[in-house]
């Protein structure tokens, strides 16, 4: 599997007004996080680290400390961290149902300061999120079902189910998700959006998972599926400050380059706002940026010449 390590570093971008960047990557603003808050978050990290490191069937793709990289970028923001863990098996055979279903996976689950700074805990997308997002027909999900709740009952092992926290909803429609067609080929489209996150003054990327070569591996065909991993810390604080449950779905970026049946390549993304709304999350001048950041910029990247 193709990856990157820890993520997520500034994204600010010369394409936003300055009086732009200098609101979301600002000076000043919100105190810095005293060493001692990340503690309890830490120690569930540790514990679902440790967990994955036992499950034969599970790797860890990274561990995104969205709070401290955001304190070290000018933007602090309340603890939050999320882990990115894979199981090939079954994210081939979810993509093999709906290709778009890739833009969730990796498995992620993330820790976070809550309640104001009283407690900490973790959570999760349960997996009739998946089936609402991604229109599954519950038929050919029950095999799916049962593996997916046996990941995330594994990883969870040991952490007290008073620490585990639950969305209100597991409904999100499809039009959640932003899908550009590109003009040209896999490759080259890959090559263009790559370039389009290069050209940004700060951005860096982070890796990939090839889905198609991680399903070759076991004797699945899929269709070419590509995740690319990328981010910015100090605009990503600002919208995650009073918003942490976006270190799970929003930050950082993921962006989906995949084949469809009648062989075009596509582009995919979160619309982050719809993300907000199904949380019920807090969506901050920051979140609205980077939103109609994303389309601009790699709408722009994948016209035709």
């Amino acid at each position: 599997m193709k990856h990157g390590g820890l993520f997520c570093k500034i994204l600010t971008s010369h394409l936003l007004p300055a009086v732009l960047v200098s609101l979301l990557t600002g000076c000043g603003g919100a105190e810095p996080v005293l060493p001692q808050r990340y503690a309890e978050s830490d120690a569930l990290m540790t514990q679902l680290s440790d967990n994955i490191d036992r499950a034969s069937n599970l790797e860890i793709v990274a561990d995104i400390d969205h709070s401290r990289l955001a304190d070290e970028a000018g933007s602090p923001m309340p603890p939050a961290r999320v882990m990115i863990f894979s199981d090939a098996q079954l994210e081939s055979e979810l993509i093999g149902l709906n290709p778009l279903v890739a833009l969730d996976l990796p498995l992620r689950v993330l820790a976070y300061e809550t309640d104001g700074g009283r407690s900490n805990q973790v959570i999760f997308n349960s997996f009739d999120y998946l089936v609402s997002r991604y229109q599954l027909n519950a038929d050919q999900t029950s095999a799916a079902r049962a593996h997916y709740e046996s990941d995330i009952a594994l990883v969870t092992k040991g952490i007290s189910s008073e620490a585990i926290a639950a969305f209100a909803s597991d409904e999100m429609q499809p039009d959640g998700i932003i899908t550009i067609q590109s003009p040209y080929g896999f490759q080259e489209t890959v090559d263009r959006v790559n370039a389009a996150i290069d050209a940004q003054n700060d951005t860096v990327q982070f890796g990939t998972v090839d889905f198609e070569a991680n399903a070759e591996k076991l004797g699945i065909d899929l269709a070419p599926s590509l995740l690319i991993l990328f981010g910015g810390p100090g605009p990503g604080g600002k919208a995650m400050a009073q918003a942490p449950t976006l270190g799970l779905d929003g930050f950082c970026q993921k962006f989906l380059i995949w084949q469809d049946s009648n062989g075009r390549t596509n582009l995919s993304f979160n619309d982050l706002l719809a993300l907000a709304d199904r949380q019920g999350a807090h969506k901050a001048l920051a979140l609205r940026v980077i939103d109609f950041r994303l389309t601009k910029t790699f709408s722009d990247a994948l016209s035709p010449d």
